[in-house]
Order: C-alpha cells, then structure tokens, then sequence
C-alpha cells in the first residue's frame, strides 16, 4: 500500500512544487538532520525536516478509486510543499537527500521512498488505538 502512496505521489509532488528559477540537487545518500551537502566549494546544512502525520481508523476505505489522493496523498504532501516553496522562494539551490531510518522505528513499518526525491512515507499501525499511521517526512536545505 505504501508503495501505491509513492508512486501516486510522486506526479501530484512536481505538479504542486513548480520551481521555476530554483534549481533541484537530489542526494541519494539516507540521511537525518542535521546532514550536509558538499558540492565543490560550497556546503549546503540539510536542517529542514518538515513531518506529517496522518492517523486512520481504516486506512482500507480510502484506497478505492480516487479516494486516496483526497484523503491520503493531498493531505500528506500539501504541507510539505507549502513548506518547501515559502524556504525556495528567492532562493537559487534546493537540496533535497533520501531520509534514513530513525532510532526506535517500528521493524514491521512499511517504508517507501520518492525516487529523485528526499520524501520519504512510513506506513505503521500503532497497536494501542488500532489505527494505521502514515507519516510523511523530507529533508532538505536551500542556498
């Protein structure tokens, strides 16, 4: 399912992003803030972690037909990319780099990453409430 998550996303994320003067640099290095990126004499501090999280009692209900981009994707990347142009606007880099596993990460989570693209997507089901969690997570800097 999470699978499913990242390839539908990925066409909505460069439909909503639209960097016009800004130049996209995608490190495929895994990675958490803070981490770095070296391209020749200048050094670009990754530190923009922008997460979401998304809770659902039945995940299963939103998957049929295009359910899923209004209830899942939308919501998931749309403060994402909000974020990303407010950083991007004036800016003549964006760096973006493949976000690694965090400490204590549920083992049977489902991971999926945007390829070209440092947006990652966790889907795990907290066992206390019964509810499916997808999380969105990108790390990046601008220059």
């Amino acid at each position: 399912m999470v699978d499913l998550f990242a390839k539908l996303a990925k066409p909505r994320l460069w439909e909503l992003l639209k960097l016009k003067s800004t130049e996209h640099i995608y490190d495929p290095t895994p990675a958490r803030p803070p981490a770095k990126y070296v391209d020749g004499a200048r050094e670009i501090v990754l530190n923009k972690f922008p997460t979401g999280v998304q809770p659902y009692k039945n995940i299963q209900r939103f998957v049929a037909d295009q359910r899923v981009m209004t209830y899942v994707i939308d919501p998931g990347l749309l403060p994402i990319v909000k974020s990303l142009l407010l950083d991007a606007r004036g800016q003549r880099l964006l760096v973006t780099r493949k976000v690694g596993p965090k400490v204590g990460e549920p083992a049977d989570a489902a991971v999926a990453h945007l390829v070209g693209f440092g947006l990652r997507i966790l889907l795990d089901m907290d066992r206390a409430t019964d509810e499916t969690r997808v999380t969105w997570e990108c790390l990046y800097g601008v220059a």
